[in-house]
């Protein structure tokens, strides 16, 4: 609803100022399609182009934007599949979901972190830091 200013603009109201805009979107998903945002839509323009996306030199991994988005896909997949079926609904019902990331820098951080924006998820980082401090006997 809106309502007219002293200035004769029109301006929404607090509740639609509020309303967070995926709500206002028709869901975009499938097993092979990405979320709807900027970040997704530059790498898939990327993958088109076939260039290179990544080189880990740690690991020896070159992927371009291509193979990326495809383990991207892989993953999320897998960590869908291994979500708690009330957890799926609260996070196909818009509801914050955070799901944490432990994994060494390079190439499988990348995936692991795109693939949980890919499920619509908060990413939160972890370091390999977390299991000493919290599960050492030291």
């Amino acid at each position: 609803m809106s309502s007219a200013g002293s200035d004769g603009l029109e301006s929404a109201s607090d509740s639609t100022l509020c309303t967070d805009r995926t709500k206002l979107l028709p869901r975009h998903d499938g097993p092979h399609v990405f979320p709807n945002t900027p970040l997704f839509s530059k790498l898939l323009r990327h993958a088109h182009r076939r260039r290179l996306a990544i080189r880990d030199l740690r690991s020896g991994v070159e992927k371009t934007y291509g193979e990326l988005l495809s383990d991207v896909l892989g993953l999320r997949a897998v960590v869908e599949a291994s979500l708690d079926p009330q957890v799926l609904k609260r996070l196909h019902g818009g509801d914050e979901i955070f799901i944490g990331v432990l994994a060494p820098g390079g190439y499988e951080y990348t995936v692991a972190f795109l693939a949980v924006l890919a499920l619509a998820a908060a990413v939160v980082p972890m370091s390999e830091l977390v299991g000493y401090f919290h599960g050492s006997d030291d």
